[in-house]
């Protein structure tokens, strides 16, 4: 797709593509996450509704308001320490106490948040995993020793790795069979205004910042593809196949051209077993 001649064609072209990044991996299997968006596929309820550290805080009341709404039965926040941590120290500064702060676990970081701010006090806490993968292996580990084995489950992930974590969850849940069902935390739409690229709304709090997420879209792709470099069956083994569409390729190395932000790369200290 071209978008008009000269610097500010391409740039919108830059933003359209960015976009398009976001809406293949920010996956919403649910409209909303509301009694009505569940309808939508059949359901009343789910069992559990599962918050990963990952996702950026302007994600997080959502998750709540849904909650103490009742649209699950059980609520599981997961994440231990990894590449998000800091950020996330930084943007609930001042929202939680200072010595929750510190502490190294993102669950931890949730949990009070979701205290403080919601009345939430009775969450599941995972709070050993580093990355996308063990997420998962651990947060069925703390599943199983609750006497849990989900039908349903909602997970709520960043855009950026919303996909990733759906094709974790094929590749490593063996926790039953449950239906699941993916709602990315949120799904900001950039655009170019005034010769630069900038979030559409920036009035809420919590999310990252713009350089930050550009790397978290651009680390994506790589880690998708299934080929020797990649996460996949072909590749790494982490996560089960799955297919890019010929658009989302294309989108990605206009943008790669594009770009000098670097790709977020997978951090050896968070690294471990998947």
């Amino acid at each position: 797709m071209t978008r008009g001649a000269g610097p500010a064609g391409r740039l919108r072209q830059l933003a359209h593509d960015l976009n398009r990044l976001t809406c293949f991996l920010g996956m919403r299997d649910l409209p909303a996450l509301t009694s009505a968006g569940l309808a939508r596929v059949g359901l009343t309820r789910v069992d559990v509704l599962v918050l990963f550290g990952g996702c950026a805080p302007c994600g997080w009341d959502a998750v709540a308001t849904a909650y103490k709404r009742g649209l699950a039965d059980r609520l599981l926040l997961v994440g231990g320490e990894g590449h998000t941590t800091p950020m996330l120290r930084r943007l609930l500064a001042g929202r939680v106490p200072e010595p929750t702060l510190a502490a190294a676990a993102e669950a931890d970081l949730m949990a009070r948040y979701f205290a403080d701010r919601h009345g939430i006090d009775d969450p599941l806490i995972e709070r050993q995993s580093t990355n996308c993968g063990n997420n998962l292996t651990f947060a069925q580990q703390v599943l199983a020793a609750a006497g849990l084995a989900p039908a349903s489950m909602v997970l709520v992930q960043d855009p950026s790795m919303q996909r990733r974590m759906d094709a974790g969850m094929r590749r490593v849940w063996t926790l039953g069979h449950p239906q699941v069902l993916n709602f990315a935390g949120h799904l900001p739409t950039i655009v170019a205004r005034a010769g630069r690229l900038e979030f559409a709304d920036s009035s809420g709090w919590g999310c990252w910042d713009l350089e930050h997420y550009l790397t978290l879209l651009l680390g994506e792709i790589p880690r998708l593809t299934d080929d020797a470099d990649g996460y996949g069956p072909a590749g790494r083994g982490f996560i089960a196949h799955v297919d890019i569409p010929r658009d989302v390729a294309d989108a990605y190395v206009r943008v790669r051209a594009r770009l000098d932000t670097v790709a977020r790369p997978a951090d050896p200290r968070y690294a471990g077993p998947q």
